[in-house]
């Protein structure tokens, strides 16, 4: 994984707001999140993370897509405007799946440990996480 700055500040939290589990926290707060983003990149058939490793962070896909895979198939994709990471983050569990790139990825990366931090203080966005999870719980159990 390369890493370097781009986004502005501003950039961060106008597309905190498109994202499903921040989409109902309030500006400030995003900007709170996007202080602690940094940008994380990707090339193409890159493991990003592998079933059994510990999840470091959460990411937030601003371009590209990664493929979720379990036991060697590809359980779902995740594109721009999407989060990855987010069940082990919270759960501090190891990963349950494996992702890998599957084009040129840019996304910023939110380290588990902030999120905790952030989720302490703020109820909004515990609020809004628990919406996007249950929006993964219903698209798993309706497949």
């Amino acid at each position: 994984m390369m890493e370097r700055q781009g986004l502005a500040a501003i950039e961060k939290v106008i597309f905190l707001k498109s994202v499903d589990i921040f989409s109902r926290v309030s500006v400030e707060e995003l900007g709170r999140v996007a202080a602690l983003t940094e940008e994380a990149y990707f090339e193409a058939g890159e493991t990003i993370y592998r079933e059994g490793e510990p999840v470091e962070a959460i990411f937030l896909v601003l371009k590209g897509r990664v493929a979720v895979e379990g036991k060697g198939n590809v359980i779902r994709e995740v594109g721009e405007g999407q989060a990855f990471g987010t069940v082990a983050a919270l759960d501090l569990k190891p990963a349950i799946h494996t992702i890998r790139a599957i084009d040129p990825v840019s996304a910023l990366k939110l380290n588990t440990q902030d999120l905790q931090d952030l989720l302490s203080l703020d109820f909004e966005l515990v609020q809004s996480v628990i919406r996007a999870l249950c929006g993964l719980v219903r698209e798993y159990v309706g497949r």
